[in-house]
């Protein structure tokens, strides 16, 4: 239609060119409309990512997806520019149950949670005789995530995970491997300490404040000595074993090999001194080593390895997982497109694509392909922390759970509680929540 012309015009000078009657041209209109509407369609999905840290890499995938099928639009929603801003859009949505949020990307520890609140799709149905097969593609600690009483509740996307890093320079130039063992470590940090005789260097660090990683300390020191924080579903700290893993704690402070404070470490103490070139071991997760690889002012890029935390023995060396997972809302409106993106998320062709992209996959074969580990050597350094790596304990109340573990760690690496008072008040507390 030119720009002037009324509509009566041109269904006159339609009817002038085609020499058909008015009711015949409605009738081809109306079929046209009807076969193009298909065609024309555009389904546009949206994810609240939050503080997801790789959210470039979410988008190149998006984009990948989106090329083959040009009817799809996927929107990355972060809301907002802080923790707090995040915070209350996650709460909005949720509370509104808001049909026009589809996928949610949610901590590692908290699908238990969102759970319970029913806020998430169980997607046994989207993966449906392809299920098992997805899950075993997964890291342990992952196929352990993704399953709330036996459902699929969430596609684990991105790992991390807490571990051990390690000066090599220095292990290398005493003639020292790489520790294996707790006892082994402890002997390492205090031969290169002697040998050094540099004030500044501290044998080890990591985190004792009453924050988040800490619960991964604890963690650790437990399962070093073949324990765990639960077991069968209950709390067993007011136990040898549970005793003889601080004892594991103990002897660091014992040797005078902790940075110190100990009660108030946190990953960004441990991080900034292994950077600064005053640490021979320390617990950190990933970004810690990219970040002693990359900073400004590194004085140990190229010299720091990523390893699992060593246990008594060399079978109990362990990792804490963290990591992104990513959820079907239940009240999403698109819900079989954003099947069908999860669908592809969860196929090793993106896994593949996530790691060339500079992302950690919860998959296992990205980290067993020769040319990937070639281009991305950190994979190869991930793949044995990641295989070992084992979850905090899951639970609707984990931020309960959180507080009780680190704040005791905290009050016993300070040295305001003994081993047994702060086990026994773990115990207590715990046992009112996994009854």
């Amino acid at each position: 239609m030119r720009i002037g012309e009324t509509e009566a015009s041109a269904s006159a000078g339609l009817r002038q060119r085609t020499g058909l009657p008015a009711p015949l041209l409605f009738g081809i209109g109306l079929i046209w409309l009807l076969a193009a509407g298909p065609a024309l369609a555009q389904t546009n999905l949206r994810i609240f990512a939050g503080n997801f840290p790789k959210i470039d890499v979410l988008r190149a995938l998006a984009n990948a997806y989106g090329q083959g099928r040009p009817g799809v639009s996927i929107e990355i929603e972060t809301g907002g520019s802080t923790l707090e801003a995040q915070q209350q859009s996650l709460n909005a949505l949720l509370s509104a149950r808001d049909a026009t949020t589809d996928l949610v990307l949610i901590d590692v520890l908290r699908p238990a949670q969102w759970t319970l609140g029913q806020w998430l799709e169980p997607l046994d149905g989207t993966f449906g005789n392809d299920r098992e097969a997805f899950l075993s593609r997964l890291f342990p600690a992952y196929r352990q995530a993704a399953l709330i009483g036996g459902r699929l509740m969430a596609v684990p996307y991105s790992a991390d995970a807490q571990a051990l890093l390690v000066r090599t320079d220095l292990l290398e130039k005493q003639g020292i491997p790489v520790p294996a063992t707790q006892a082994a470590l402890r002997e390492a940090a205090t031969r290169i300490l002697t040998a050094e005789n540099q004030p500044s260097l501290r044998g080890m660090d990591l985190s004792g404040a009453p924050v988040e990683s800490s619960v991964c300390t604890l963690a650790m020191a437990l399962w070093g000595v073949g324990h765990d924080l639960l077991e069968g579903g209950r709390p067993m700290l007011a136990s040898d074993q549970a005793r003889r893993g601080l004892q594991g704690l103990q002897a660091l402070k014992d040797a005078k090999l902790l940075a110190g404070p100990p009660g108030e470490g946190h990953p960004e103490r441990v991080r900034l001194a292994m950077q600064g070139g005053s640490l021979v071991f320390g617990h950190g997760w990933s970004y810690a080593w990219q970040r002693v690889q990359t900073d400004i002012g590194s004085t140990v890029a190229g010299k720091v390895r990523m390893v699992p935390v060593p246990g008594e023995t060399e079978e109990r060396a362990s990792s804490c997982a963290g990591g992104w997972m990513i959820g079907l809302t239940a009240f999403s409106g698109r819900k079989a497109e954003a099947q069908t993106f999860l669908r592809y998320l969860a196929s090793p062709e993106a896994a593949r694509l996530q790691a060339e992209l500079g992302d950690l996959p919860a998959q296992t074969g990205p980290y067993q392909d020769a040319a990937i580990v070639t281009a991305r050597p950190f994979l190869a350094q991930m793949g044995p922390v990641l295989a070992v790596a084992r979850l905090r304990p899951q639970s609707a109340r984990y931020a309960e759970v959180s507080e009780i573990l680190r704040s005791n760690l905290s009050a016993f690496l300070v040295g305001s509680k003994t081993a047994e008072a702060a086990l026994q008040d773990m115990q207590a507390r715990l046992s009112l929540i996994f009854r």
